[in-house]
């Protein structure tokens, strides 16, 4: 008999919480995305307020399909 013959598979199993606590950390890693299209963003508008540090910047579409950020 040769050596992997006499292994057996193991399976892991989570308990409950371990599973709970995967899912969550699962679902907030989608939520947490890097990456947005401006359509998305933008929603028809041609600008955005954006807040950040208590302080609103305007993210804006010019005629020519490009993107500035004001203060």
């Amino acid at each position: 008999m040769t050596p992997t013959a006499n292994r057996q598979k193991r399976r892991l199993t989570l308990s409950p919480a371990v599973r709970a606590q995967s899912a969550f950390v699962a679902a907030r890693a989608d939520d947490m995305r890097s990456e947005f299209d401006s359509q998305e963003l933008f929603s028809g508008q041609r600008q955005i307020n954006i807040v950040h540090n208590d302080e609103t910047y305007r993210l804006s579409i010019t005629k020519q399909g490009k993107l500035i950020l004001t203060k």
